[in-house]
């Protein structure tokens, strides 16, 4: 077996990047464009530098493997979390079984560490990614509505003022601005927000009401200037698209939408957001506690000792919605001693799935995480 080297990608390489993963995935699915996928980061005109983050596996100078892990920052309500979204994940067929995806993960895993990154997020087969450390997170409502629950429940709505349209870079302030008041969403610039909006082969549609703009559409992402709009935006989809039925979805702090597409819908589901590793525990569970307490469930006040196998002791005080998470030198004998992915699967499980026998608190389970899929990589 050839030499290999371990690097990040430099300048002048995404082009080789860009057919390397072209190729891997295409090998094992549809066709792949990732120009046309993710034009947020593969596309002519995004941003220069993205070579950086992405980690190569070269023999005789050639990709053999890759992992890119492209740096996001959520925002949770007032606080924000600094995150990785790890994406690209392939290694060439003629390669595997040479340790490639191992090392290559363990070298983002390293680097966010090092560069003080809060948590890595991905989407993709559990148990694969399972053995890096990463277990499900988050959970959304999804709700199938057709044609049929329109002809009955909003028969009467008479939606004609409104329309949609595809959007265009003057949308950009307008659309930005009602972003930002989402209570959980990633970081976006304006130079980006609509290259952001048409990853995963999407068409953003901007809703106008009598040349107004009141609002978005790009894929599952429905952002809307008052809630009182989103009868008129899905019978507006329904004729835009003339689809027979729409998937809606809706995370858990939303319960306003919520409340609303679960009283329309045809049939709906619970489903996972995606797979996350927790690096830094305090910020992570302080974080997610204080926003679950404001917008999903009352938080009891609570006392707790946790010890991490590799991630450490911690003792966690939540009062009045207030969380402080300390790490301990020595855990207490009486402190919940888990692996890491246990206590990944207590904290972000869902809380009536877990055993009877354990006595940890259980309203700090079940904690909320949410991102829309075009903020995905």
């Amino acid at each position: 077996m050839a030499q290999t080297v371990y690097t990040n990608g430099a300048p002048g390489e995404m082009g080789e990047i860009i057919d390397f993963i072209n190729y891997i995935f295409s090998q094992t699915r549809v066709p792949h464009d990732f120009k046309a996928l993710l034009p947020k980061v593969y596309g002519d005109d995004a941003p220069a530098g993205g070579e950086a983050f992405h980690f190569l596996a070269k023999q005789q100078n050639k990709i053999v493997g890759c992992v890119a892990n492209r740096l996001t920052t959520l925002h949770f309500g007032d606080s924000q979390l600094y995150c990785g979204y790890v994406g690209s994940v392939s290694v060439h067929p003629y390669h595997r079984g040479e340790g490639h995806m191992k090392k290559l993960m363990s070298n983002v895993i390293c680097d966010a560490k090092a560069h003080g990154l809060d948590m890595l997020i991905l989407g993709g087969q559990r148990q694969r990614y399972g053995y890096f450390g990463f277990e499900p997170a988050g959970l959304k409502y999804s709700f199938r509505v057709t044609k049929t629950n329109l002809r009955h429940a909003l028969n009467d709505l008479d939606a004609s003022a409104f329309t949609l349209r595809p959007m265009t870079e003057g949308d950009t302030p307008a659309a930005m601005a009602l972003w930002q008041r989402q209570k959980m969403r990633a970081e976006r610039n304006a130079s980006g927000f609509i290259r952001e909006l048409r990853s995963w082969n999407q068409t953003p549609l901007a809703l106008e009401f009598e040349g107004a703009f009141k609002g978005y559409i790009a894929g599952n992402e429905l952002v809307l200037e008052s809630e009182e709009l989103l009868p008129y935006a899905i019978k507006s989809l329904f004729s835009y698209t003339n689809e027979p039925q729409i998937t809606f979805e809706a995370p858990l702090h939303d319960k306003a939408r919520a409340k609303y597409l679960a009283a329309l819908c045809e049939g709906m589901s619970l489903v996972q957001v995606g797979l996350v590793h927790v690096l830094s525990w305090p910020r992570v569970l302080k974080t997610l506690i204080e926003f679950k307490h404001r917008y999903v469930s009352p938080v009891r006040d609570a006392r707790a000792f946790i010890d991490i196998a590799q991630d450490g002791a911690f003792e966690i005080n939540v009062e009045n919605g207030k969380a402080d998470v300390t790490p301990l030198k020595l855990a207490p004998a009486d402190a919940l001693r888990l692996t890491h992915s246990e206590a990944q699967r207590l904290f972000f499980g869902i809380p009536a799935m877990l055993s009877p026998e354990n006595a940890f608190e259980e309203s700090l389970t079940g904690l909320p995480f949410y991102m829309s899929e075009q903020d995905a990589f």
